[in-house]
This record gives structure tokens, C-alpha cells and sequence, in this order.
């Protein structure tokens, strides 16, 4: 811990910090390993938080970092292919070529950027837990991901002029049993896998939260053992707004997808190149939804590749809407209470009402049998039946409210019995302790009594001569025992 007894001293970190005791200097892990003597001092916490709070801005800076060059590289791209779609220029073209090496800048940053990401991640948990050596806090799986991203952000048209082609399977128009071989060329597919980087927008969200960035909400989930990160970050925007993250997602996907595929179907299809984009996203939006109208069917094996991802995607993305319309369309407590309670009184009027009619129907029955009306009197057949009618509507009343009220078993009925049953254990507690204190006097009572008795009994034997009594003389002695007694009493 810093202490202010110590003297500051001027080290490799931008501001002074506290000397320790033991002379053990505190270095910036930031530094390079030639200008650090020692990794950290795990008692000087004012030094820990200040280089977390550095190292959590630079990740964040590096994070926009990657995300801007990312997205530089992808628009790049879509600007070379749609030249070379419109035959601006050919792929052999220098300004084709150029732009292919800006790419390969952009992605060559990109690959950088993810590196440090990682290696100030680490440095992060190192500062948190106060340890020095990194392979301590990490494990394969972080490794794993860091190979994952790289593989991943790598992808990218070659720079130079080539003619490779990827085969594929191509169906034909007029049968669609019929294939063809073609050849996809291979620009083209890195291309289409280059829109993987899409996933840095999600860091980026994620890095610029407020709940990831917070001190307190980073010091509640070590607390609580709870991680924040990216899957906390998601979970808290889809609860706080599910529409905005819905929507948002579901056009990336169109339009992702739908530009996929019109770069796989661009080379089956160049008769109808100009107006097959609008038929992809119409295409893309059919599977989506998994509808299937079968009006447009991507002829290409890639685009076929892409329409099951498209599929797999859509059914998640459904699921996700039925939940959070299930949950905007659930009724709240206090609404639910009310809806109840309105129930329940329209229920107790039916109830009352149906009582009612079959107490003044079984009365007129009473009243038509006095006057010797006949039983199979058409009057009596009426009212017969509309006092059944009533016994039955007064029933079911009686099953529709019973069922309104055990719709109201929820949490604050519970606590609502829970203290009943509380009040009720409490009385019978002070009862059985009022109970006890008065055992308790009651044994005090007759101790005083077995005293005083004994107190007697001295005094009649103090106040009365002892001598031998013989068998004879036993009923006298007695009597003078009890005029002994009187005269102490």
C-alpha cells in the first residue's frame, strides 16, 4: 500500500510514486524488459491502479485502431470489386494492384493491433492479481483465440496478379440437374472471407461500454464471480434495447450475406449481373426468414455454401425475437395484479347474480307448487330449466373465480403467508414464555409454603413437651398434639 511515510521518488512512470521500505524499486510493466529492473511491487496499489487505468485506455485505443483499419481494408476491397465487376479496369490494372497493397497494409496493422490487444490483456490481469510472470495467468485457450483472430484477419486478396481459380459445381439455368464446372477465382473468395472482420465491431462496442470500463462494475463481478466481458456486455444491451441490437444485426447480415452472394453468382450469372444484387437480397431475405420460395435459387456452390449459413443464422436470429416479444408482451406484476382483480370482481358479480336467479327461480317454483300448479305444467318445464341453467352458471362462477384466486399465488402472496405464519409462531412463543413464568411462580408458591409448613412444625414441636408415648396413651397425646396446634396457630 502507498504510505505517506515514505519519500517519493522519480521512476520510468510518468508521475512520482512512493518508495518502498525495502528499497525495492516499482517499474511501469509498460516499459520495455532493458528499462525495467523489477516487474511489479504488489504492495504499492496506488502504482497498480494507476498503470491499469493507462493500460485499459491503450487497449481501447488499440481496439479503434484495429476496427478503423479493418473496415478501411473491407471498403477498399468492395470498391476494387466493384470496378472490376463494372470493367472499370481489369485485375491486372496498376490502380487494382495498389489497391490491393493498401489492403494488405490495412490488414498487416490489423494483425498488429489484435497482438497488442492480447499482450495488454495479459498485462491486466497481471497487474490485477499482483503477479510478474505472465505465463501464470495464461492458458491455451488464450493462446487458441489469439491464433484464431490472426488466422482470421489475415484473410485478404493477394496483392499481386494471379489465376488461380476455386472449382465449383454451377447449375444450369434451363435444368438445374445439369452442372457445370467453373472457376471461382481466389481473390474473389478471400474477399467474401474478409467480411469475418466484422467481428471487431463487437469489440468495439465492447470496449467502449460503460460496464466494461467502469471501476465499480469491474469491482462488483470480483466480487460477485461474475466476468465481465463481451458475453456480459451483449446480454446487458439485448435486455436494456433488444430492438436496436436486433435490427442492427439482422441488416448486417443482409447485407453481408447478400453482397456474398452476389460475388459468388457474379461469375454463373454475368447475362444478368446489373440487376442480380436486388434478386440476392431478396434471395437472402426469403432463406432468412426461412420461407423458401423457391422463385430464386443460387446456382453456385459457394452461394449455396453461403444461403445455409444465411438459414442457420435466420433461425437463431428468429428465436431471439420470439423471446424478447414473449417478453415485452408479458404482463408486468402490478399489471398482472390489476387484470386479476378486475377478474376476480366481474367473477364474484356473475357469482352473485347466478346466486340470485336460482334462489328467485326455486322461490316461483315454490310458490306454483302451493298454488297446485301441475307438474308437467309448460310453466313449471321453463322454470325448471332456467333454475338448472342457473345452478350451472352459478358452478361455474364459482370454478373460474377459485381459479383467479390461485392465479394470485405469486411472491408477495408468499411473503404475505410468511409473515402470517411469522406473527403466528411469535404468539405462541410469548404464550409459552408467559406460560413458563408462571410454572416458574407457581414452583416459587409452593417452595414458600413447603418453607413455611417446615417453620410450623418447628414451633409445634418447640411448644409441646417430648416424652415417650406409650400404644395407650397415643390417642391422648394426639389430642394434646392438636390443642398445641391451636394454641400456635
Amino acid at each position: 500500500m502507498d504510505s505517506p511515510d515514505l519519500p517519493l521518488k522519480t521512476g520510468h512512470w510518468q508521475y512520482p510514486t512512493y518508495a518502498s521500505s525495502d528499497n525495492v524499486s516499482t517499474q511501469n510493466l509498460i516499459m520495455p524488459p532493458s528499462k525495467r529492473e523489477s516487474v511489479l511491487d504488489v504492495r504499492n496499489l496506488g502504482y497498480r491502479l494507476r498503470v491499469r487505468k493507462e493500460l485499459i485506455g491503450r487497449r481501447t485505443r488499440v481496439s479503434d485502431m484495429a476496427f478503423l483499419l479493418a473496415i478501411i481494408g473491407i471498403i477498399i476491397v468492395i470498391i476494387d470489386t466493384e470496378c472490376q465487376f463494372a470493367k472499370v479496369y481489369s485485375t491486372a490494372a496498376t490502380i487494382s494492384i495498389y489497391l490491393r497493397v493498401i489492403t494488405s497494409i490495412t490488414t498487416i496493422g490489423v494483425l498488429v493491433a489484435i497482438v497488442m490487444y492480447h499482450v495488454i490483456g495479459i498485462k491486466l490481469r497481471l497487474i490485477s492479481r499482483g503477479l510478474s510472470n505472465w505465463k501464470l495467468v495464461t492458458t491455451w485457450k488464450d493462446f487458441a483465440k489469439l491464433v484464431a483472430e490472426l488466422v482470421i484477419c489475415s484473410i485478404h486478396p493477394l496483392p499481386f496478379t494471379t489465376t488461380a481459380r476455386l472449382p465449383m459445381y454451377v447449375s444450369s439455368v434451363d435444368d438445374l440437374h445439369a452442372f457445370t464446372v467453373e472457376g471461382l477465382p481466389i481473390n474473389s473468395l478471400f474477399s467474401i472471407l474478409m467480411f469475418a472482420r466484422i467481428y471487431l465491431l463487437m469489440r468495439f462496442l465492447v470496449v467502449h461500454s460503460a460496464l466494461f470500463c467502469d471501476t465499480t462494475v469491474q469491482s462488483l463481478g470480483a466480487m460477485s464471480n461474475v466476468n465481465i466481458n463481451a458475453q456480459f456486455v451483449f446480454k446487458a444491451l439485448m435486455s436494456q434495447w433488444p430492438g436496436c441490437c436486433l435490427i442492427s444485426i439482422m441488416g448486417i447480415v443482409l447485407l453481408v450475406n447478400s453482397y456474398s452472394l452476389r460475388m459468388c453468382e457474379h461469375y454463373a450469372l454475368e447475362a444478368h449481373q446489373s440487376t442480380f444484387f436486388m434478386q440476392a437480397i431478396w434471395m437472402t431475405c426469403v432463406t432468412f426468414l426461412t420461407l423458401g420460395y423457391g422463385d430464386i435459387v443460387p446456382r453456385t456452390t459457394c452461394g449455396r455454401v453461403l444461403a445455409i449459413f444465411t438459414g442457420m443464422m435466420g433461425v437463431g436470429l428468429m428465436a431471439l425475437c420470439v423471446a424478447v416479444l414473449t417478453r415485452k408482451l408479458e404482463q408486468s406484476r402490478g399489471e398482472k395484479y390489476v387484470h386479476t382483480f378486475v377478474q376476480q370482481i366481474s367473477f364474484d358479480k356473475l357469482y352473485k347474480n347466478s346466486a340470485a336467479k336460482v334462489v328467485t327461480e326455486f322461490l316461483i317454483l315454490c310458490r306454483m307448487r302451493r298454488e297446485g300448479v301441475d307438474a308437467s305444467d309448460d310453466r313449471i318445464i321453463i322454470h325448471r330449466r332456467r333454475l338448472l341453467r342457473a345452478v350451472r352458471k352459478m358452478s361455474h362462477a364459482r370454478y373460474l373465480r377459485t381459479q383467479v384466486g390461485e392465479s394470485l399465488v405469486g411472491p408477495v402472496e408468499i411473503n404475505q403467508n410468511v409473515n402470517e405464519v411469522y406473527g403466528i409462531v411469535e404468539t405462541v412463543r410469548d404464550d409459552h414464555d408467559n406460560m413458563k413464568s408462571r410454572i416458574r411462580n407457581i414452583e416459587q408458591l409452593m417452595t414458600s409454603m413447603h418453607d413455611q409448613l417446615k417453620e410450623i412444625k418447628t414451633m409445634v414441636r418447640a411448644s409441646c413437651p417430648s416424652s415417650p408415648i406409650s400404644e395407650v396413651e397415643r390417642p391422648q397425646s394426639a389430642n394434646l398434639f392438636e390443642s398445641c396446634s391451636e394454641s400456635a396457630s
